[in-house]
Order: C-alpha cells, then sequence, then structure tokens
C-alpha cells in the first residue's frame, strides 16, 4: 500500500497566487494614490487661481474705492464752490437790493429839493419884487421889507410887534426839520442842502420873514439862532441892537437864519441867557421854537430823557430870564412832547406876553 502523501497548504502554487494578490493590491493603491496626488495638484491649482482672483477682486475693489472717495472728495468741493457761489449771488442780491433803494431815496430826495428849490425861488421871485418896492415904502413912511401873504393869512391875531426893541429867537435844533421823531432821525442824518430844505425849516423861515416884514420903523431888532448854544443871525452883531430902517439889515439877517442847517439839541438857557445880555434889554421877545429843551446849560450824560426831566430843565432855564420882559411864543408842535404847549402857555402868562401855535399853511 502506497503511503500517503502529505499535503501543504503553503504549496508554491498558493504562494504565487497571494504575491499576485498583493502585487495586484499594491498597483491599485499606487495608481489611486497617484490618481489622488493629481487631484491635489489640480485642486492646489484651482485654489492658487481661486486665491488670485481674490486678491485681483480686492485690488480692484480698493482701486474702485478708492476712485470713489475721489469722486466724492470733488463732488464735495464743488458742492462748496456752488455754496460761495450762491453766497456771493445772495450778497450781490441784497447788495444791488441795498443800491436800489438807496437810489430811490436819493431820487426821493432830488425831488424833494427841486420842489423846495422852486417854493424858494418863489420866495426869491417876491423879496425881488419887494426890494423893488422898497424905496416907495421908506417915502411912505411903511414897512422895511415886504410879505406877501394869501388874503388874512398875513395877519397874526394876539402878536404885539410894537416893541421898541424886540429880540426874535429861533431854535435851530434838529427837532426843527420835522414833525416826527422818525423823519427827525432821519433828516439830520442828511447834508445841510437837504435840512435846509426840510419842510418844516423852511415854514419856520417864512415865519421869521413874516414877523421881520411887521416890525414897525424907527425901531430896533435883534436875530438871534440857537440849538446847544445861541449866536447871532448877522455876524459881528452880538449884543448889539439893529435898526428896523435898514433894509439891507433885515434882508441879511432873514438870509443868515435861511442859511442855517438845523442841527443839535436844543437848550433854553443859552438864548435865554442872550436876552439878560442886551442892553437895553428888549421889550419884546418873539420865540420860535417846537418843544421843551432837551438839555440844560452842559452837555447831558445821557441821550435818553424823559417828559419830566425836559419840563424840569424848561422851568430852571426860566428862572433865567429877567423880570419883565414879556415872551411871545409861537410853537411849532413836534410828536411825543405834549407838555409843551402848556408850560409856553403858562410862560406867557407869567411873562404877559402871548402863546400862539400857527397853522401850518401859515404864513
Amino acid at each position: 500500500m502506497k503511503k500517503r502523501r502529505n499535503v501543504n497548504t503553503f504549496s508554491l502554487s498558493f504562494l504565487d497566487i497571494v504575491c499576485c494578490g498583493f502585487g495586484a493590491v499594491i498597483l491599485l493603491v499606487m495608481l489611486l494614490n497617484g490618481q489622488i496626488l493629481q487631484r491635489r495638484e489640480e485642486t492646489h491649482k484651482d485654489l492658487g487661481a481661486e486665491f488670485e482672483r481674490v486678491a485681483m477682486l480686492k485690488e480692484f475693489a480698493r482701486t474702485h474705492l478708492a476712485e470713489l472717495q475721489n469722486e466724492v472728495e470733488d463732488i464735495e468741493l464743488e458742492e462748496a464752490d456752488l455754496r460761495i457761489q450762491a453766497e456771493n449771488l445772495r450778497d450781490m442780491i441784497n447788495k444791488k437790493r441795498q443800491e436800489n433803494r438807496l437810489a430811490e431815496q436819493a431820487t426821493r430826495e432830488r425831488e424833494n429839493e427841486i420842489e423846495a428849490m422852486k417854493k424858494e425861488r418863489t420866495l426869491l421871485e417876491k423879496f425881488i419884487k419887494n426890494r423893488e418896492a422898497q424905496a416907495a415904502q421908506q417915502a411912505a413912511g411903511n414897512k422895511m421889507i415886504g410879505y406877501d401873504g394869501d388874503g388874512r393869512r398875513q395877519y397874526l391875531t394876539g402878536l404885539e410887534l410894537g416893541g421898541d426893541r424886540t429880540l426874535i429867537l429861533v431854535d435851530a435844533s434838529a427837532s426843527m426839520l420835522d414833525e416826527t421823531i422818525v423823519n427827525i432821525v432821519r433828516r439830520k442824518l442828511m447834508s445841510e442842502s437837504v435840512r435846509r430844505r426840510s419842510p418844516k425849516w423852511l415854514r419856520v423861515v417864512r415865519t421869521l420873514h413874516w414877523l421881520v416884514a411887521n416890525l414897525q420903523s424907527n425901531k430896533r431888532f435883534q436875530i438871534y439862532y440857537f440849538s446847544t448854544e445861541a449866536h447871532p443871525a448877522v455876524e459881528g452883531t452880538d449884543r448889539k441892537w439893529l435898526d428896523t430902517n435898514d433894509p439891507k439889515l433885515l434882508a441879511d439877517a432873514i438870509g443868515a437864519v435861511g442859511r442855517v442847517a438845523p442841527q443839535g439839541g436844543t437848550s433854553l438857557h443859552g438864548a435865554f441867557d442872550v436876552i439878560s445880555q442886551m442892553t437895553p434889554k428888549p421889550d419884546s421877545v418873539l420865540l420860535l421854537t417846537d418843544g421843551l429843551p432837551t438839555q440844560g446849560k452842559s452837555r447831558p450824560v445821557s441821550t435818553a430823557i424823559t417828559g419830566e426831566e425836559r419840563l424840569n430843565l424848561f422851568k430852571n432855564a426860566v428862572e433865567r430870564l429877567p423880570k419883565g420882559v414879556p415872551i411871545n411864543t409861537l410853537l411849532f408842535p413836534i410828536e411825543g412832547d405834549p407838555r409843551a404847549a402848556s408850560a409856553y402857555w403858562e410862560l406867557a402868562i407869567l411873562t404877559k406876553g402871548s402863546f400862539i401855535t400857527p397853522s401850518r399853511d401859515w404864513p
């Protein structure tokens, strides 16, 4: 009987199969690993390209942001320029409006000046006619200077012009420019020529002309104008009496007052002191004013003054008056001074003079 052969599971054929299997596995692993490495490299390339793309986008965004910032700055600069141009245009418009207002005001003032010049020319023409008739008036023993009134407006009832020595005091303060405070403030800032032609002042000058024209012959007179101080109308005649028979002196006195441009405050101290300084003293005083004084002998510290203070200044000035001299007041009222009329009326009673408020169309 044959001897059985031992079976070996790890025979050469099995080892070959096993080796082939391991080889196939290794080959498979190597193939898979190559593909993974290839994919990894491709992924790295894709990531690098994406990174570069993102970097490019970031750079583009930074560049675009800088451009936008520059555009914003340019817009802000343009807006500032436009704002400046708008402000300049607004200033030009306001300046033009102001120029137009000034031009309109200047036009109105020129029209007022022309109208005042026409009235003055009319007065001068009348004055010339009166001067031409002076020789005949002297021969007939009439007044040395004439005044043409309208109807009975050339007479002023209640005023006595028969004194031997008549002193006329004319208020030439700024308040004589107009009847309202607003117009007084406006007019006193104008030129002297405009102030001389103010309607109220022209009315005062015409009143003075009427008074002088009605002075009796062979008498004495003197004219002073005053504001804070008193000055003789004719230079070189301070404290001197003038002759009513001299038509040239009469005309010179009227013309001198007409050339005065009202200004400053009102003080009766200087005006009333003239009464005491005249030798001999006047026996009739004609006071042309528009209200109570705004200052005393010296200039006040404050520009504001109450009605009670003005009345006290008036009373202090009245105390300086010499006794026995009648004060005849012609009042040209101004707004905001209600106590003036009663104060001057009491002065007329105290001095045995008169108090008159002429109408606006007189003389």
